[in-house]
């Protein structure tokens, strides 16, 4: 992985070649990023590219949140409950939740963070997917919603998504959110059935589904990220 230096400060970097026309960049980590651009692209433009953005590089990765060490979690909080995390060293992988316990067990055959994060979202996923659609059920028959297909993903900069035809996305790990907030969020993207934009008119309505909708807003924009782990 190749390094450069920006206004003294040391940047590794990825390059991803692809089929694309432009140049990208994204940010993977406080000191690292990556740059997406087409198979042909000579490195030279490459170098150029960063440096020519590299005040946005030094400004924005100072803003990237480092996820926390797996191995510093003794619990996990799904929905405001606390489930004990326990993460062992196996011959085979497998995560193992026991709800009636609250206890999550991560069994894997290595303990590598990646790994283990790896091994947490393909198996909490599902069962994000399933409190989502259970809740969105439930505010549907309280507020007569009518929505399309409901999926799931791990996006690192929305919380959810509506597309113009009803069909609603959600970052899954919106599960470790205090209930209310994750309320908020499947209310938000409910009301964004009717109305598109964020217009005054938006946030009124919101606000009628969820009189906090101001405050959870607000712990969304600045709290929120602090509860990923994947």
């Amino acid at each position: 992985m190749p390094n450069i230096l920006l206004s003294g400060r040391k940047f590794s970097y990825e390059i991803e070649r692809k089929s694309i026309g432009s140049l990208r960049l994204r940010l993977k980590s406080p000191r690292s990023f990556i740059i997406s651009c087409h198979f042909l692209a000579p490195n030279f433009i490459i170098t150029k590219f960063i440096n020519d953005h590299s005040d946005w590089i030094i400004k924005n990765s100072l803003l990237v949140k480092v996820k926390p060490s797996l191995f510093g979690l003794s619990k996990l909080s799904i929905l405001g409950i606390d489930y004990k995390l326990v993460i062992n060293k196996s011959a085979h992988d497998s995560v193992v939740i026991y709800h009636d316990v609250h206890q999550i067990f991560v069994n894997s055959t290595s303990l590598i963070s990646s790994r283990l994060r790896v091994l947490l979202d393909k198996k909490l996923r599902p069962l994000a997917l399933k409190l989502i659609t259970s809740t969105l059920s439930d505010l549907s028959s309280q507020f007569d919603f009518k929505y399309g297909h409901v999926s799931v993903r791990n996006q690192s900069s929305r919380f959810g998504s509506c597309s113009s035809r009803g069909n609603l996305n959600f970052n899954w790990q919106i599960i470790f959110f205090p209930p209310e907030k994750f309320r908020h969020i499947l209310l938000h993207e409910l009301t964004h059935l009717a109305i598109k934009d964020h217009s005054k008119k938006f946030w009124s309505q919101l606000s009628l589904y969820d009189p906090d909708s101001r405050q959870n807003n607000h712990w969304l924009k600045h709290q929120a990220t602090k509860y990923f782990i994947v």
